[in-house]
């Protein structure tokens, strides 16, 4: 079966599999559709595109196969195009009554009554409309009301009678109708509420049950010419209202759909995924803290991914396997994390555009810091002196007290989640969902990239170089200097000599090194960064093609003072390691700072030796004298014999003097726990 390609925003057919998980909420309003008494009026309630159409779809088709029950539905969009209010009512009553009467053998009547309901329509109900809408004309309706020798009531009575006759009729099949009114909320709010009490005072007779799917929030701005704006003290007036017209209310569950298994039967449908798709309680997680479960915006979501996927497959027909080298698991990140992380951005990319953008100029994002968010908010977040109410200096002692609170919860505990509070802090809408983001970011960085930190940045900003054709923001960047931003590259040749470079590294580290011999050899930075759990975990070997070669200690939550507490204890071992090592390195402690570094350098050798030459364990001289041009993000190729032989000679000496001192302080550490 072929996959398909995009996902059309329509109702779920009748019938078709709930794959949202919602089967009992149908079915129980199924049954108390059945045995209710009567008149009733049931409101399906939810936002825009929650689903609520497809509910009555499933509704609609369970009584299908009941012929106890006759069924009328109406789209109350499609009667309010290209129509007038007052017109709209009018076709909506008269659609109705069209569908009563072919149930009614009596010829007579169905004259009479649309006789009646014509005048009606025709004068009384045009200016009864206007009246509903807000215009003064309450006097000139009850005029043609009274003169046309018919009236609201006299229809409703003839309504009834015809119902309950169709109902008691032995040879009429039909005990009941159920009468769905959909798409209130597309319709001007005013109107809405307008067809709402039309419907209420015409059709309350026995026997009828009228499912109406309206947004709550739809009645109350089409009753703000009444009440004014909707307040604590005035609220319930508006629910009186809403009450008055709906005697059964009920919510739209979007906080129990299986929003899982919903994403993954769309993603499998358009052959994103395979077998039982992406994890489905990472999906929520990630869907909860983002675009939330509208229906509607994960469809929208995963065309975005249809797309992505188009684009993905020509980008590889057009630049062949050369350009994607280094994808999937030679990057240290599987096949079905690459997709869920793709997944994750695009949830990212629609819900926080802002967030979204930064992330594509700043993709390391367990960097960033506070010189970060004075670059992006300019500390505008600590001078809140807008506020006409306060101070200036009142209002910022807001911030101060709000920010030092959150520092102290899990979701702020770190540099980068700080940063993330200020930058959000200033944007209205961020601001209330930051928390949210944070733990988008967390899960990102904790659970789905845990064992691959050194590359969060290198890896998001590969997976961003996709998402960049679905933003609604633009940038004048091009795609290829997007990619090559992270790493400072300028171009794709750039990446090709890095690449190239790294190949000869990590040849002469195969068989003298365990932890830098798993560098990556192609990919998209000039730096690797590497963990060992089983040496310590969170503590990371990096070098660079500068070159150097470092460890770096940076731990965050409860474990923030852990770095410190580690970098003191190698600190004490300095002369240990250093007489191991044979040279000196180069400690950069830093007080009551997270992130601490041990480098070195190949001037740092030299520093240490007469000359600029030192001598290798074998007894060989080597020039140690280079040092990259800033200037140029990749060593100068006559330079590489001397950049690998760099390597060759203290990556494996570094390697086992950090791997000693760590593995010593670790069991001290576990034998006094």
């Amino acid at each position: 079966m072929a996959n398909s390609i995009g996902v059309i925003d329509e109702p779920v057919a009748p019938g078709a599999t709930d794959n949202l998980d919602i089967n009992i909420h149908s079915e129980s309003l199924i049954d108390f559709i059945t045995h209710t008494n009567t008149p009733i009026t049931v409101g399906i309630q939810g936002e825009w595109g929650s689903g609520k159409t497809s509910l009555i779809n499933s509704i609609h088709h369970a009584f299908e196969d009941q012929q106890e029950v006759k069924q009328i539905w109406i789209n109350s969009w499609e009667y309010s195009l290209l129509s007038t209010p007052e017109e709209a009512l009018l076709k909506i009553v008269n659609r109705i009554i069209d569908e009563l009467l072919e149930s009614d053998t009596d010829v007579g009547r169905k004259e009479a009554i649309k006789d009646g309901a014509g005048k009606i329509f025709r004068g009384a109900l045009r200016v009864g409309a206007q009246v509903a809408l807000g215009s003064e004309a309450a006097k000139v309706a009850n005029e043609l009301l009274e003169s046309s020798g018919q009236s609201i009531s006299a229809l409703r009575k003839q309504l009834t009678d015809l119902v309950n006759d169709i109902a008691n009729r032995p040879s009429n099949p039909y005990k009941k109708v159920v009468v769905y009114v959909d798409d209130l909320d597309r319709i001007e709010p005013r109107n809405a509420v307008a067809i709402l009490e039309l419907l209420k005072n015409i059709f309350s007779v026995p026997n009828c049950v009228f499912i109406l799917a309206i947004d709550y929030q739809v009645v109350v701005k089409g009753l703000e010419h009444k009440f004014g704006k909707q307040t604590p003290e005035n609220e319930w007036e508006f629910r009186a209202f809403f009450d008055k017209i709906i005697q059964l209310p009920f919510m739209m569950p979007m906080g129990q759909y299986n929003i899982g298994k919903y994403v993954n039967s769309l993603l499998i449908n358009i052959g994103f995924v395979e077998g039982e798709g992406l994890d489905d309680e990472a999906i929520r997680e990630i869907i909860h803290r983002t675009i939330g479960g509208n229906p509607r915006s994960i469809k929208r979501l995963v065309n975005s991914v249809s797309l992505i996927q188009i684009f993905a497959s020509k980008r590889r027909q057009q630049l062949g396997n050369a350009d994607t080298a280094g994808d999937g698991e030679s990057e240290g990140i599987s096949t079905e994390d690459e997709k869920f992380l793709l997944f994750a951005l695009l949830c990212l990319q629609i819900a926080y555009p802002p967030i979204y953008s930064l992330l594509t100029r700043e993709p390391s994002f367990p960097i960033w810091d506070d010189a970060l968010a004075f670059k992006e908010t300019n500390r505008s977040e600590e001078r809140l002196d807008s506020n006409d109410k306060l101070s200036p200096e009142a209002a910022a002692q807001i911030f101060v007290t709000e920010f030092e609170n959150a520092k102290k919860s899990e979701d702020f505990d770190e540099e980068w989640e700080q940063a993330l509070f200020r930058i959000c802090y200033v944007r209205p809408r961020l601001k209330p969902r930051v928390a949210d983001i944070s733990k988008f970011f967390s899960y990102i960085k904790d659970e789905l990239l845990s064992d691959n930190q050194e590359i969060i940045g290198q890896t998001i900003s590969r997976i961003l170089t996709q998402t960049s054709v679905t933003s609604v923001t633009s940038t004048d960047q091009g795609q290829t200097a997007h990619e090559f931003k992270e790493a400072g590259w300028k171009s794709a040749d750039d990446k090709f000599l890095a690449n190239k470079l790294w190949n000869l590294i990590l040849d002469v580290l195969q068989d003298t090194t365990l932890i830098y011999k798993r560098g990556r050899r192609t990919g998209s930075s000039g730096v690797v960064r590497l963990t060992d759990k089983s040496v310590y975990p969170g503590v990371v070997f990096g070098m660079s093609q500068g070159p150097s070669l470092y460890l770096y200690i940076s731990f965050g939550g409860p474990d923030e003072g852990k770095g410190s507490q580690l970098m003191k204890k190698l600190m004490g071992m300095k002369n240990q390691m250093e007489e191991q090592f044979g040279e000196k390195l180069d400690w950069r402690y830093q007080e009551n700072k997270r992130a601490q570094y041990i480098y070195f350098h190949p001037w740092d050798a030299k520093d240490q030796h007469s000359g600029e030459m030192v001598r290798s364990s074998d007894g060989e001289l080597v020039d140690t004298s280079f040092r990259s041009d800033p200037e140029q993000p990749v060593p100068d190729e006559n330079t590489w014999d001397r950049v690998v032989k760099f390597f060759e000679i203290y990556a494996p000496r570094f390697e086992q003097t950090m791997t000693d001192a760590l593995t010593k302080i670790r069991a001290e550490e576990q034998l006094n726990e």
